[in-house]
């Protein structure tokens, strides 16, 4: 069995992709999206990094991120978002074992603006490539958050397919 080496980079700017347990679209609920967005919130306040962009999808989440300049440890941050969602879901749902997420995440270190703009375009895109939306107005990112409502930006989805990148999902 390969083993997956991590590449922690002090200050560095990630693209992760976090995957429920057998795809189970836990994150169609809003009780679930609001328990994610509180633990990711709670762990933001203690564990500082810049939230750069978000999607949550039904069955899976982006996020790209970037760390404070001396701090490398995103692994951290994510087991404890994953954790206070789980805690908070198994409450909310009754469901004390409760499987919410897949045991690994998926994580890329973003090397320039090239790609940096294109892993943030593809997380804006992502509920219109999965069939969740036909325009950006997916509420659960954070594309309004740089757009606004009246504006959109001109992401070809050809540059999605192949090539050097993968989004692990």
């Amino acid at each position: 069995m390969p083993r997956f080496i991590r590449n922690y980079v002090a200050g560095g700017t990630y693209f992760f992709t976090m995957v429920t347990s057998d795809r189970k679209p836990y994150f169609a609920d809003t009780k679930c999206i609001d328990a994610f967005l509180s633990a990711f919130s709670t762990i933001q306040r203690f564990h500082h990094f810049e939230l750069v962009a978000y999607c949550i999808l039904p069955d899976h989440i982006h996020i790209l991120m970037t760390l404070a300049e001396e701090d490398s440890n995103f692994s951290e941050r994510l087991k404890e978002i994953k954790r206070k969602t789980t805690i908070s879901l198994r409450k909310t749902l009754e469901k004390p074992g409760l499987v919410i997420w897949q045991k690994r995440f998926w994580e890329h270190t973003i090397w320039d603006h090239d790609e940096y703009q294109h892993i943030f375009d593809y997380i804006h895109y992502n509920p219109i490539k999965h069939g969740y939306s036909e325009t950006y107005d997916w509420e659960w990112s954070s594309f309004w958050d740089y757009y606004g409502k009246d504006s959109f930006p001109d992401i070809d989805p050809k540059t999605f397919r192949g090539g050097r990148y993968s989004y692990g999902e």
